[in-house]
């Protein structure tokens, strides 16, 4: 009958720290452990011999029948075992030390237990919205076995468009899918905003329980919430003891609520931020800027700091009314004009000789960065923050369009235009940035404005989402695909149907020459994720596999069919999105 006998010390907190186990009767192969053998030298000896085999290397504490103690059966210290039965007293060793190890382990002190979790008034999603969901958190689609993405539609990517339409419906997130909607935020940083939304406070509560799902508590309060704006108790109190996320988060909270109480918090310890701190602060002013915020602004163009000093300088350029304004205008009209001694009317410029100590105050950086020269800058500065209403009645009336039309004299072409263009979307002027984009059949390198594709982007977002795509779908049917990339990223989703009608016949376009689709796949992904779901009647006759011409290249045609295929699977399945987040009754 085996006896097992375990004596616990005061040294150890976790678990007993000596053992004795003695084998009696005729048990053949059963262990004896050494009294007072450390439970973790024990455990090391046993591992190593089930690694190395008992016929290399047998643990001290098992025990050998020798002779005809053997024959018998039985087992005395400093015996020996045929090879199966050492193997089978190590199992037992094994199995004994994991259940003395498991018995003796000391709880360790209570915890109290977490707060319960908060109320989420929204409403809860549908049963088959809650299992898309599930399939969408559970990640990309896994690629064929040649490595190819096959045809099945990338689930990953459509998880942003789904929490759109939840968030807009005013869905709550299940309790169950919060785990996996925090990890897929933790993952992407562009999910973030939205996710964190869609979890709502349970989100935030459960978040506070994992270390690994605290950048869900940044920029909130304490709690896991801001106070809310009216709150001035709660706001003063966040505001002198927060951290910095959690300053900017509610800097931008207040001034959404109340532009003038933002503004006065912001004002209240100005003077005693840091600059880096004070930088982040100003740059959080922009949503919402008005002609109220100049006096603080203006005096912020005294700040010791030269970056909170540029960008005082640049809020201010973007109020025409502003006196910073006024005074680059005065400045930009002594630089920029009409060439009377031209035969033909053409815009005159004279760059700045110098930075003067005024200039450098209204957020013009005197030294240019590397291979810039000083006057263009300058120029650059100085007109890019004047406002563009000045310009009209120094070219004789004419309108924005007829300015950029006008020939610039000693090559200032380039460097007035691009300011333009950066005052256009600085000022948010669609008048500007329609007639600094000029005709989208006008190739970019020779068109008015700026050749600079990021450029063009963003001045086209200063454009009605109708008006921008109907000025890319053109640009697309004048010059393909191939530049019209970023373009596209800024045009409202779905597409309107000029504009996917436009990418439709570019692929097609494409396909027919007989390339493969890789050096397209990009507006392929924007395509899957922006175009209407409708136009699958339009791509299903292109997801046939072509004929391939002796001049086509070899295998394109499959190519070009399996990402036909995905396009319309993934069209599919988004319209399947759209009808399961049906509005709440």
């Amino acid at each position: 009958m085996d006896t097992a006998t375990t004596t616990s010390a005061t040294a150890a907190p976790e678990v007993a720290d000596t053992v004795t186990v003695r084998a009696t009767g005729g048990d053949e192969g059963r262990t004896t452990v050494e009294p007072g053998a450390a439970p973790d030298r024990l455990w090391e000896e046993l591992v190593t011999s089930a690694l190395l085999g008992t016929d290399r290397r047998t643990p001290t504490g098992l025990t050998r029948p020798t002779g005809g103690e053997a024959a018998k059966g039985g087992t005395a210290a400093g015996g020996s075992t045929t090879a199966g039965d050492a193997a089978g007293a190590l199992l037992d060793a094994a199995a004994l030390h994991t259940v003395r190890r498991r018995a003796g382990l000391r709880p360790g002190p209570a915890a109290p237990p977490p707060e319960p979790a908060p109320e989420d008034p929204r409403v809860p999603l549908p049963e088959a919205a809650r299992r898309r969901l599930d399939q969408l958190l559970a990640g990309r689609t896994a690629p064929s076995p040649a490595g190819r993405r096959g045809a099945a539609p990338d689930l990953a990517e459509l998880l942003p468009q789904w929490l759109a339409l939840a968030e807009g419906h005013g869905y709550k997130a299940p309790a169950a899918a919060l785990p996996a909607l925090l990890d897929a935020a933790r993952a992407r940083t562009d999910l973030r905003p939205s996710a964190l939304r869609f979890a709502g406070p349970r989100g935030l509560w459960l978040a506070r329980l994992n270390p690994e799902w605290r950048f869900a508590l940044r920029g909130t309060g304490a709690a896991g919430a801001l106070p809310s704006p009216r709150d001035a108790e709660g706001v003063r109190a966040l505001w002198d003891e927060g951290l910095f996320a959690e300053r900017v988060a509610l800097l931008a909270a207040v001034r959404n609520d109340d532009p003038a109480a933002g503004l006065a918090l912001l004002a209240s310890t100005w003077a005693t931020e840091r600059a880096e701190d004070r930088l982040m602060f100003l740059d959080s002013l922009r949503a919402g800027i008005s002609d109220a915020d100049e006096e603080f602004l203006e005096a912020a163009l005294g700040d010791r700091s030269r970056n909170v000093r540029a960008t005082a300088a640049e809020l201010l350029s973007a109020l025409p009314a502003s006196a910073l304004a006024g005074r680059m205008a005065a400045r930009a009209l002594t630089c920029v004009g009409l060439d009377r001694t031209a035969d033909v009317p053409t815009i005159g410029v004279e760059a700045p000789h110098e930075c003067d100590a005024a200039m450098r105050r209204d957020g013009v950086v005197a030294v240019p960065p590397a291979g810039r020269g000083e006057r263009s800058w300058w120029l650059g500065r100085i007109v890019e923050s004047a406002p563009l209403s000045c310009w009209p009645a120094r070219f004789g009336g004419r309108a924005p369009e007829e300015i950029v039309a006008l020939p610039v004299a000693d090559e200032w072409r380039d460097e007035l235009h691009a300011a333009w263009c950066r005052a256009a979307v600085r000022q948010r002027d669609a008048d500007w940035s329609r007639a600094l984009l000029g005709p989208p059949a006008i190739p970019p390198a020779t068109g008015p404005g700026t050749s600079s594709l990021a450029e063009r982007a963003r001045l086209l977002s200063m454009l009605s989402p109708e008006e921008r795509a109907l000025w890319v779908a053109r640009f697309v049917a004048a010059h393909g695909l191939s530049e019209a990339f970023q373009l596209l990223g800024v045009c409202a989703v779905p597409w309107a149907e000029p504009l996917g009608e436009a990418v439709i016949d570019a692929l097609d376009i494409a396909r027919e020459a007989g390339g493969y689709p890789w050096s397209f796949s990009g507006v392929m992904g924007l395509a899957e994720r922006c175009l209407a779901p409708e136009a699958v009647g339009r791509l299903e006759p292109l997801t046939a596999r072509p004929d391939e011409a002796e001049d086509i290249v070899p295998g394109a045609g499959g190519y070009w069919s399996e990402a036909f295929r995905r396009l319309v699977s993934t069209l599919r399945l988004r319209a399947s999105i759209r009808a399961e987040l049906t509005p709440p009754a």
